[in-house]
């Protein structure tokens, strides 16, 4: 495909004096459109070696209004993001509403970078690309703009500017060590051809296409972008939410199984009354918390992460389980991370942004007490969400935790069920008592009125984002001896399959 390109077109000086303003005019009109209507644009710049990446980048930079624009330099992942997946960086440098980001090199960069020194060049690893593929997906449906930019230049065009070494002074490829390490992890041109070509083939989707931009002079690269990016942002503006009334909602109900949601079925056939009496209990809970004090050490050994997410009724004892299972770890390996109703901050992002902020490193351990699951629970039922956006959420959490458990992570998700009638003497002792009224508010009241509808809420979810490598524990939590001790146990056996099955790849990979 990129050898059918016409890598002689030029523009004149004339032409590109008589142009430019205008099209710098339209985009600035745009931009400020944007930032009316509280949207975000990504605009990728990709391209080889020595193709005039960054003069671009700056160049479009100049024709907008800084107040509102990032530009993203993606380069070498610093330790912090090698110790996640490949996509936590990129979700962290999102945009917010109003904003247009440009990223100078992306997530394909790296994808280009792995696959080329695995020296694997007959087939590129799906891993990278579907996870680009799922983050341009999910970003489109939540109202984003992704354009995307291949910059192509000859092979004798790189060659000249590799040597005289003045196409970009920051690139990688300037200095000493730096250069080495380029050259080490970058294709040669021929070679590249044959990667990017398969990147287009597995990448350019309705929503985020591949243009490919002649960059054999500045000023035409430049003329090409404006327009397509103007283009690109005019129908954008115009197509309302189709996009996202249409695929991912369509997705979530393809995976939904369709018998069990005819009715709440999870919840309602659960006895949560399961009895363990005060010496059982402190027996127990010091054998789980000690076998779980030895699995932080395996598991930071091996580099595993751990995301254990409560969820539960008010009242049903989250709190309490939180403190018994971190009571013997090293604090150095976890972190607690109480999720409340998005601030004003980050509701002018994708609601998952907030979170990737939250994951923790490999090796380490996070407790969410609640988590992303408010979208299809407390924001499906309060209405503080569209019904098309709760709805497609499904799908999106399956994909974002398919991807971490693919990151050689441990995902334990558990519901805390107690019935209305324990809640209520729950409510009731906490308003009775000085020492923990603060625990009790009348949002809590309120939510009590609508158990019903949380009910199904709760069913929909188990249901639907229970998955083989994310499956839901329901903890019957009536007591709260058993409810703590049972979590412990079931975090624990989790981590320790893990680990088993982290052994058998590391002596299949050795073989």
């Amino acid at each position: 495909m990129l050898e059918t390109f016409d890598l002689s077109v030029r523009i004149s000086s004339e032409s590109y004096d008589a142009i430019i303003d205008d099209l710098r005019v339209k985009l600035n009109e745009l931009q400020r459109q944007i930032q009316k209507q509280q949207r975000a644009v990504l605009i990728i710049i990709e391209g080889r070696r020595g193709s005039g990446i960054s003069p671009l980048v700056n160049k479009l930079y100049q024709a907008l209004d800084p107040r509102g624009v990032r530009v993203i330099a993606v380069g070498e992942p610093r330790d912090v993001e090698r110790a996640h997946s490949l996509m936590w960086r990129y979700w962290n440098q999102l945009p917010a509403s109003g904003v247009i980001a440009i990223f100078d090199r992306s997530w394909y960069s790296r994808a280009i970078a792995e696959q080329y020194n695995a020296k694997e060049m007959d087939s590129f690893p799906d891993g990278p690309l579907h996870a680009a593929v799922d983050f341009e997906t999910q970003l489109a449906a939540d109202g984003y703009l992704v354009i995307k930019f291949f910059l192509e230049i000859s092979e004798k065009e790189q060659e000249k500017r590799i040597r005289e070494k003045h196409w970009d002074v920051f690139a990688p490829g300037t200095k000493g060590g730096a250069e080495r390490r380029e050259k080490n992890s970058l294709p040669g041109y021929h070679e590249g051809t044959a990667l990017f070509e398969k990147m287009f083939m597995r990448t350019d989707l309705a929503s985020s296409p591949w243009s490919i931009l002649v960059a054999e002079q500045i000023k035409y690269a430049e003329v090409q972008a404006l327009k397509s990016i103007i283009s690109s942002i005019e129908l954008w503006l115009q197509r309302q939410r189709s996009f996202q009334e249409t695929y991912l909602i369509h997705k979530a109900e393809e995976e939904q199984p369709p018998s069990v949601l005819l009715e709440s079925t999870v919840l309602g056939n659960l006895d949560p009354d399961v009895p363990m009496d005060r010496s059982v209990y402190k027996e127990e809970m010091k054998r789980w918390q000690k076998k779980l004090a030895d699995l932080q050490i395996a598991f930071y050994k091996a580099r595993i992460q751990v995301f254990v997410v409560f969820e539960g009724w008010d009242a049903a004892g989250k709190g309490g389980c939180i403190v018994r299972l971190t009571s013997l770890l090293n604090p150095r390996g976890y972190v607690v991370e109480p999720v409340a109703a998005p601030n004003i901050v980050e509701n002018r992002y994708h609601y998952l942004w907030r979170f990737y902020k939250m994951f923790p490193e490999n090796g380490h351990m996070t407790v969410f007490d609640r988590s992303w699951y408010g979208r299809v629970l407390v924001e499906r039922v309060e209405g503080f969400c569209r019904e098309d956006e709760w709805k497609r959420a499904y799908y999106e959490i399956n994909q974002m935790e398919s991807l971490l458990y693919g990151n050689n992570a441990v995902i334990v998700k558990f519901w805390l069920h107690i019935d209305q009638d324990e809640q209520l003497r729950r409510f009731e002792a906490r308003q009775a008592d000085s020492k923990k009224q603060w625990k009790i508010t009348d949002e809590d009241w309120r939510n009590r009125e609508k158990w019903g509808q949380y009910l199904s809420a709760v069913d929909d979810m188990i249901h639907r984002t229970s998955t083989p490598h994310a499956l839901w524990t329901i903890v019957p939590a009536n007591n709260k001896y058993y409810a703590r001790v049972y979590t412990i146990k079931v975090i624990c056996e989790a981590i320790e399959a893990r680990l088993q099955a982290h052994k058998k790849e590391d002596r299949y990979k050795k073989k």
